[in-house]
């Protein structure tokens, strides 16, 4: 179940997801939902969706969970709109690996999340600190200049 926690600074949202993988469409939903009363265009809405989907559900299932408000514990999904960009970031409790781009056979079920995002975001990066990682990615418009 997600317990929802909006804060509201220089658009930012923020929302603790208990480590259940059926709270990503929850976190989709929220999201979207919130995008889709922006500027913001719905290419790039559904980009940043698919963005979510991926590191929130590897949060959940790779990593280990962050002690959230109360005495639950989870993940933490950030987003926030920069301009015509997304930021989304979303941090854990840190797994056995640093999240990387993998490259998964064509028999593998798992393993695609980041390479997926690594093509889809403008830019991603991780960034950890003792007891949390978290993973950062700006989606926004295709620019074929850049």
């Amino acid at each position: 179940m997600a317990t929802r926690r909006e804060a509201r600074s220089n658009s930012a949202r923020s929302v603790e997801l208990t480590g259940e993988v059926s709270n990503v469409p929850h976190a989709r939903h929220l999201v979207a939902e919130d995008l889709r009363n922006t500027n913001i265009s719905p290419t790039v809405i559904e980009n940043a969706l698919i963005v979510v989907t991926e590191l929130v559900t590897n949060a959940i299932l790779h990593a280990q969970p962050l002690p959230l408000s109360s005495t639950r514990t989870g993940v933490v999904l950030q987003w926030a709109v920069l301009g015509d960009d997304v930021l989304i970031e979303v941090s854990d409790g840190g797994g056995s690996e640093r999240p990387q781009v993998r490259q998964p056979t064509s028999t593998e079920d798992q393993g695609r999340g980041l390479s997926i995002v690594d093509a889809i975001a403008r830019e991603w990066r991780v960034r950890s600190e003792p007891g949390r990682v978290t993973v950062h990615a700006v989606v926004g418009p295709w620019n074929p200049a850049a």
